[in-house]
């Protein structure tokens, strides 16, 4: 069956939903219960000399209103591409259409989009370098309050403290091109 979708404030969503559990049906039912009314009722007035009084506000224009933050698009795909729409959206843990949003903002913008696993290795890896800036700091702080333990600073590998930074930016940076390039955008900056 087709659908018709509507935006409500969540004060409204919540009374709606109150007064369709007090009818023993679901909101969506009784909505279709409203449109069938409501086209039932113009089509007896449009039949009528003389409309009678409407119980209908007018319908407002259509376009963004203030509530709209986003806007729908239907796509038809063939049983193959809708299968492997599922796949890839499934593998990021997203919807297909959130999936769909994605790929679009991906090659329009022509930066990352990334899936919840791919934000928790960012911030896996960001949290391994907040640690070695924190160790750098302490190993500065004790060689500014005294001298008397600047010989242990001979004792610290200051190339693989380098190595290990680097090794952490470059596995961003490959996951950011990674990135990238699953969503077919061609990323000179990655």
């Amino acid at each position: 069956m087709p659908i018709i979708g509507a935006r409500v404030s969540a004060e409204t969503k919540v009374e709606f939903e109150s007064l369709a559990h007090d009818r023993d049906t679901t909101s969506s039912r009784l909505a279709a219960l409203l449109i069938t009314d409501f086209v039932k009722h113009e089509k007896a007035a449009s039949t009528e000399a003389i409309p009678p009084q409407r119980p209908w506000p007018a319908a407002a224009p259509v376009g963004r209103t203030a509530e709209a933050k986003t806007e729908q698009v239907f796509v038809r795909l063939e049983p193959y591409y809708f299968a492997e729409l599922g796949r890839l959206a499934s593998a990021r843990q997203w919807y297909r259409g959130t999936y769909l949003s994605n790929l679009f903002r991906a090659h329009l913008d022509r930066r990352p989009v990334l899936c919840d696993v791919e934000i928790q290795a960012v911030r896996q890896i960001a949290r391994q370098l907040a640690a070695m800036g924190r160790n750098i700091n302490q190993i500065a702080r004790k060689l500014n309050t005294s001298l008397e333990t600047a010989h242990l600073v001979t004792s610290l590998d200051f190339e693989l403290v380098k190595m290990l930074i680097e090794l952490e930016t470059n596995a961003v940076k490959d996951l950011i091109k990674a990135n990238v390039r699953g969503w077919g955008v061609n990323d000179g900056e990655a």
